[in-house]
């Protein structure tokens, strides 16, 4: 961590670039020390954000900048691994899950958000729908951790990940617009 610091106060260049060797470093040596690299990573994260906010949103920066080739090969990678005959299977199961973590969402957000205002209670939980991210390498993690049944609970989460995926940013839509924090002409791309 310290050594990560001195490179991007001391140097400070191409620190995508630094990042994504940094990334391929932490995976090798992860491997090597049978540590998972989607978790190493993740500590790092936390690490670094919870230490030090300048830097952490630096990186943050950082990776955004390098994110779309790098995150390009993991959908394509995780996509072609993906068993979609299973998805015969475990897709009923995977419209249920959705379904009751929608409910569950929704029920949790009238009963605990602050009674002051009455719209989070109505419009939070649309906010709340939509997940991805690190999902889509734990989902590959289960997979290869558990190869009997692994590649199923791995067709079953991207599937419902694509279902809010696409139902999610619909959903935030609309919060956004019953709860007044936005106007229609903002959502549709005027003013």
């Amino acid at each position: 961590y310290k050594r990560q610091l001195l490179y991007m106060r001391g140097v400070n260049r191409e620190l995508p670039l630094f990042l994504v060797g940094l990334s391929f470093a932490a995976a090798e040596g992860g491997a090597r020390l049978h540590l998972s690299p989607l978790l190493v990573s993740l500590a790092a994260g936390a690490l670094i954000a919870n230490l030090d906010e300048r830097e952490g949103r630096r990186i943050h920066q950082a990776i955004n900048q390098a994110g779309l080739p790098v995150f390009a090969l993991f959908f394509a990678a995780a996509g072609a691994g993906l068993k979609l005959d299973a998805l015969v299977t475990v897709g009923p199961a995977a419209l249920l899950l959705v379904a009751l973590r929608g409910l569950a969402i929704w029920g949790a957000c009238r009963r605990f958000a602050p009674a002051e205002d009455p719209r989070l209670k109505r419009y939070l939980w649309m906010g709340l729908i939509s997940q991805a991210g690190v999902t889509f390498g734990l989902a590959a993690l289960v997979s290869r951790t558990f190869p009997s049944f692994g590649p199923q609970v791995e067709v079953l989460i991207v599937a419902m990940i694509t279902a809010h995926e696409l139902v999610g940013p619909v959903l935030t839509r609309r919060a956004l617009l019953g709860s007044g924090e936005i106007r229609a002409e903002e959502a549709s791309g005027g003013a």
